[in-house]
């Protein structure tokens, strides 16, 4: 979801994160990690807050955890932790809960104070399904790139016929990307026919 104003980043490769609170895009270094509670799953989970939003969050989440009672509750935040590389050894060795609570109330202050902080980690690579579905929409674009060269005026043939092979090598390259391989030859077989209806009947148009 992308939604709110873009902070300047120098790196135009930098991820740009949603604020779980404001709903601000911002640059991934100015996001900070961190759990809150979710009362439709009924347990902490990993959220998202910028500069502005953090520090009233987590003052809310210290609150509940310090006063909740309820394990499963109290569990899901030592799971959090995990989930980003802090282990709780008190939880892992089964402590007491009011003992595993008081461990995590401490946390909650080191993430305050930036002894932690949080990484979002490496983006989770596409699944077949997202693949299959850029190389279906490339596919799109370009039959639709391909259907108007034939509308087109003469000057704008040739870019038409340039943005549907531009589409189908992006579709060719997710396709062998995903090892779809039946898709990379019906592709690059399609490709090769309009390169072909091209050269017979447009080239030297416009």
């Amino acid at each position: 979801m992308i939604a709110g104003r873009m902070e300047a980043s120098e790196d135009p490769d930098e991820r740009q994160v949603v604020c779980s609170a404001c709903l601000q895009v911002v640059a991934e270094p100015l996001i900070h990690v961190i759990p809150a509670y979710n009362a439709d799953l009924s347990r902490f989970v990993t959220t998202y807050r910028c500069e502005t939003c953090w520090l009233p969050s987590l003052e809310e989440i210290e609150a509940r955890l310090k006063t909740t009672e309820d394990a499963a509750e109290i569990a899901s935040v030592a799971i959090f932790f995990e989930k980003h590389g802090v282990f709780v050894h008190e939880f892992q060795r089964g402590d007491p809960t009011p003992r595993v609570r008081d461990i995590l109330v401490q946390m909650m202050d080191m993430l305050r104070s930036g002894a932690i902080r949080l990484s979002i980690g490496p983006l989770a690579p596409p699944s077949e399904v997202q693949l299959r579905f850029e190389v279906e929409n490339n596919e799109k674009l370009a039959e639709a790139a391909y259907d108007a060269m034939y509308e087109a005026r003469p000057y704008a043939v040739r870019d038409c016929f340039d943005d549907a092979c531009g589409y189908l090598a992006e579709a060719i390259g997710i396709a062998k990307k995903a090892g779809l391989d039946d898709q990379v030859t019906r592709l690059t077989a399609r490709r090769d026919h309009i390169i072909k209806v091209y050269d017979r009947q447009f080239r030297g148009i416009g």
